[in-house]
């Protein structure tokens, strides 16, 4: 029987022969406090153990760990946390421990620490409180996740909930039906004639997932002067800007064999996955220079592996030796260029497993709104 011929293949034992590399990973557990959050959950070394619990609290006692860390600290301060720096922390200490030094990194840049307890404060008011604004000329676009006409409803990639909750607060929002199975380049064009739709109007964008790098093309390289003086801000959702390791992974021999199967089978396009590639991706990040005046806001979870969801635990042991990553992509590829950054624990690539991520959404485009100055009239 010819595979490429047959739609009676079982896909999800080929998902197994792709996905199926399970991973060990050594739990010690911990309680802490890290920023605003407390922390309940497992890491992969008693060195990250203590690095939570005690180092950055300022709590030391064991020499032997301070030494450590004092010396990675040291070696590494000078340096952003990009994924080559990660890499070589994870080789020195283990994954969880690179993801906290990271995750406390993005803490100290660009007041992020006070930013998290606005977000905080944002996401209680929103749960007791109606919001209510009265600007006309405010506009919310989102932009949905791959495959989301399909699989939305279980992703959280439609945007279905968000979208309720934000209409109801009086902005008019509209959700730009790009092609769910669109590459980035097909993506981001769509994007901008989108934008090119509403002339005159204060545009906040929001996008997940896929739809972070078709935003970062559109928002660098699609707009006129003008069209680009109506984008005030980007709420970025884990958005994978600069690719997806492990379709690289995808690309030749017996697992591109059957990746390619499995894209024909749901009738998808090969240039979408090669167009969120690591070197196509990271070539494009590179050459891209979005508007200085855009408020940019990334949401990233904190993803350590004693939180690694059922979606995508597989895909993060896969990425494990490239370091901290969220499921999907590397944690530091997940920032975009110039902006700030929310953290959040206990969540990895796949909010949707987080039951209030609908709120933290209207959450985070409160803290985005008011940042901006737009006030709001609460419903008494």
């Amino acid at each position: 029987m010819n595979l490429l011929h047959s739609k009676l293949i079982p896909l999800k034992l080929i998902s197994l022969v792709l996905f199926g590399n399970c991973c060990m990973v050594p739990k010690h557990e911990v309680h802490a406090r890290f920023s605003e959050y407390q922390i309940e959950t497992t890491v992969d070394s008693e060195l990250a153990k203590y690095y939570l619990e005690n180092y950055i609290r300022n709590q030391k006692q064991n020499t032997e760990f301070d030494n450590t860390i004092n010396q990675i600290n040291s070696e590494f301060k000078s340096q952003k946390p990009n994924r080559n720096l990660l890499k070589q922390i994870s080789d020195k200490t283990s994954v969880d421990f690179a993801a906290i030094y990271f995750a406390n990194q993005m803490l100290h840049e660009k007041s992020n620490e006070s930013l998290q307890k606005k977000f905080l404060s944002n996401l209680d008011y929103v749960k007791n409180q109606k919001l209510q604004y009265k600007d006309p000329n405010l506009l919310i676009l989102l932009v949905p996740g791959f495959d989301y006409v399909e699989n939305g409803k279980v992703t959280g990639a439609d945007f279905a909930k968000p979208k309720l909750l934000l209409s109801q607060t009086g902005i008019q929002v509209h959700l730009v039906k790009i092609d769910p199975i669109g590459s980035v380049e097909e993506n981001a064009e769509f994007i901008a004639k989108t934008i090119s739709s509403f002339p005159k109007r204060n545009i906040l964008m929001a996008g997940a997932s896929s739809a972070g790098p078709a935003i970062h093309l559109a928002l660098s390289e699609s707009l006129n002067r003008d069209q680009a003086k109506q984008i005030k801000a980007w709420l970025n959702l884990g958005g994978v800007l600069q690719g997806v390791p492990v379709l690289d992974q995808f690309s030749k021999g017996i697992k591109g064999f059957l990746f390619k199967t499995i894209v024909w089978f749901k009738d998808w396009r090969i240039k979408s996955f090669q167009s969120m590639q690591t070197e196509v991706s990271r070539t494009r990040f590179s050459k891209l220079n979005l508007p200085e005046h855009i408020y940019i806001l990334n949401y990233i979870g904190m993803s350590l592996s004693g939180d690694i969801s059922r979606f995508a635990y597989d895909k993060y042991c896969m990425m494990r030796d490239d370091g901290p990553n969220d499921g999907l992509s590397l944690l530091p590829d997940l920032v975009a260029p110039n902006s700030h950054t929310i953290l959040a624990p206990k969540s990895d690539h796949f909010f949707a497993e987080n039951p209030e991520i609908d709120i933290k959404t209207l959450a985070l485009l409160k803290t985005i709104l008011d940042h901006l100055g737009y006030k709001n009239f609460p419903i008494q």
